[in-house]
């Protein structure tokens, strides 16, 4: 999944936050990522979600809480 993208989905918004964004440029993925999350980063239930190269969802993660 070259040029693959996970981006931070707002839980009860359902809203993609424009920041952090995280660009996949390995052909082959370890399969563990760390991103850090900006100071604007509110308290609340998110998700990860992947997009294909094409901007299409190819994969979302569990729910996790921000506190």
């Amino acid at each position: 999944m070259i040029k693959a993208k996970v981006v931070l989905v707002d839980k009860t918004s359902g809203k993609q936050l424009p920041d952090p964004v995280t660009t996949i440029a390995s052909p082959l993925p370890s399969g563990s990522l760390r991103i850090r999350l900006p100071e604007s980063i509110k308290s609340g239930t998110y998700y990860l979600k992947a997009l294909n190269g094409h901007g299409e969802h190819a994969a979302q993660s569990v729910e996790f809480y921000v506190s």
